[in-house]
């Protein structure tokens, strides 16, 4: 807390005016995060045409901001795991970006069905499931290489996505 205060140039008893724990102060800082994710996951699927394009887009972002902020997800990664199986209870906090993202995924594969491009889905489950195999890639990009194809990491998930959502 004393290196925070020194770094934002206040005393640090104001940093504990706006958070009252260090706790407190992580979990504002994660949320922003997740909120600039969240953003710019927003911004490069409403700039994307046609179901497919806006799924490899939501994949696509996703994985390349995690990348670019390889410790933010690390965090992330190691507080949200298990987020959607246990639920709101444990992370009330996080439970509203979560289901944001969520329904991106879900607005995304009804406007699919509606035109043809997604064969008929449970999609709530479906979004989830998109939504975990994206988190996994991203795992696996961040953790396990020093550097990794963003595209080959994309192109692996959407192949296995849209071949199992397409008509």
């Amino acid at each position: 807390m004393d290196e925070i205060a020194e770094t934002a140039g206040v005393a640090k008893g104001t940093v504990y005016l706006y958070f009252p724990s260090k706790r407190d102060l992580f979990l504002a800082t994660l949320r922003a995060g997740v909120l600039e994710l969240h953003e710019e996951v927003m911004r490069r699927t409403a700039s994307a045409n046609g179901a497919e394009e806006k799924v490899r887009s939501f994949v696509h972002s996703r994985i390349a901001y995690c990348g670019r902020n390889r410790d933010f997800f690390r965090i992330y990664y190691t507080e949200f795991a298990s987020l959607h199986v246990r639920g709101a209870k444990e992370r009330p906090e996080f439970q509203d970006l979560y289901e944001k993202q969520a329904t991106v995924l879900e607005e995304i594969l009804r406007d699919g069905v509606r035109s043809g491009e997604i064969r008929f889905c449970n999609i709530p489950a479906t979004a989830r499931l998109i939504y975990d195999v994206t988190r996994s890639a991203i795992a696996r990009h961040v953790l396990e290489s020093s550097s990794g194809d963003i595209e080959e990491s994309t192109n692996i998930v959407c192949d296995l996505i849209w071949r199992g959502v397409a008509c």
